[in-house]
C-alpha cells in the first residue's frame, strides 16, 4: 500500500529484495574495479607509441576509460597545486611578488607550447614503460587545467572579508583550521565553477595531448581523443557520430 503523497517508486522498493537493489551498485564496483585494473596493466606495460585506433563502437568503452582517467588524474594534480600554490602566495607578500607573476605568464603560454619539453623529459624519465608516455599526456591536460583554479582561490583568498578574517584569529583557529573553516568554503564556488571550466579545457584538448607528432615520431594514445583524431582522418563519419 502506498501513501497518498508518496514517491511512486515506494512501493516497488518495498517488493525488489535487497540484493536486486545493490545489483547495479555491484556491478558498478565491478566495472570500476576491472577499469583501474585495465588501466594500470597497461600503464605498467612496455611502451607502445603507435597503437592500432581501433574504430569500431565495442571499443569506445576502453578507450572512454583512459581518456577519464587521464582527466581525472590531471584534474587531481591541478587541485593539489592549486590550494598549495595559491594559498602560499597569499599568505606571503615576498613569495606573491614572484609567484603571481609568473603564474600569469605561464597561463598564456599555448598548450602545445609545453608538449617538446614535457614529452621528451617523460620519456627520458620512462623509456621503457608506457607510463612515460601517459605522464606526458596527464602533465599537457594539467597544463591546461591549473592556471584559472589557482588564480580563482588565489582571488577568493586575498578578497575574504576582514571582520572574518578577525573572527578566526578571536577563536584563535590554526593555519590548518583556517584554511579547512574559512578560506576553501569561502573559496569554493569559484573554484567549482573554474574546475568545470578547465575540465572542458581538458577535453577540449584531448586530441591534442593523445595524437601528436614530435620530431619524426608519431605518438599515440587510446583513448576517445586519438580515436576522433583517427576516425577524421580516414572520414568515417559513422564512427564520429
Amino acid at each position: 500500500m502506498v501513501l497518498p503523497g508518496a514517491p511512486p517508486w515506494s512501493a516497488l522498493s518495498a517488493t525488489v529484495s535487497p540484493l536486486w537493489r545493490d545489483l547495479p551498485i555491484l556491478c558498478a564496483g565491478l566495472a570500476l574495479f576491472w577499469g583501474l585494473l585495465s588501466l594500470a596493466h597497461y600503464w605498467t606495460g612496455p611502451v607502445n607509441t603507435q597503437p592500432d585506433i581501433d574504430l569500431s563502437p565495442a571499443s569506445l568503452p576502453k578507450y572512454a576509460v583512459f581518456s577519464l582517467a587521464r582527466i581525472m588524474i590531471a584534474y587531481a594534480i591541478s587541485l593539489a597545486v592549486t590550494v598549495v600554490y595559491a594559498y602560499t602566495a597569499a599568505h606571503s607578500a615576498r613569495a606573491e611578488r614572484v609567484m603571481i607573476p609568473l603564474l600569469d605568464t605561464l597561463q598564456s603560454i599555448p598548450v602545445l607550447s609545453f608538449l617538446p619539453p614535457v614529452m621528451l623529459a617523460m620519456v627520458g624519465l620512462f623509456p621503457d614503460r608506457q607510463l612515460g608516455v601517459e605522464l606526458g599526456s596527464i602533465l599537457l591536460i594539467f597544463t591546461g587545467q591549473v592556471w584559472s583554479m589557482t588564480f580563482s582561490v588565489y582571488s577568493s583568498i586575498k578578497n575574504i572579508p576582514r571582520e572574518l578574517v578577525e573572527a578566526a584569529g578571536v577563536y584563535r583557529l590554526s593555519w590548518w583550521q583556517k584554511l579547512m573553516q574559512l578560506e576553501l568554503p569561502y573559496s569554493a564556488i569559484g573554484l567549482v565553477w573554474n574546475s568545470m571550466m578547465s575540465v572542458a579545457g581538458g577535453w577540449f584538448f584531448l586530441m591534442a595531448c593523445e595524437m601528436f607528432v614530435l620530431g619524426n615520431r608519431d605518438l599515440r594514445l587510446p583513448g576517445l581523443g586519438s580515436y576522433l583524431q583517427t576516425a577524421a582522418n580516414a572520414g568515417d563519419t559513422g564512427a564520429i557520430v
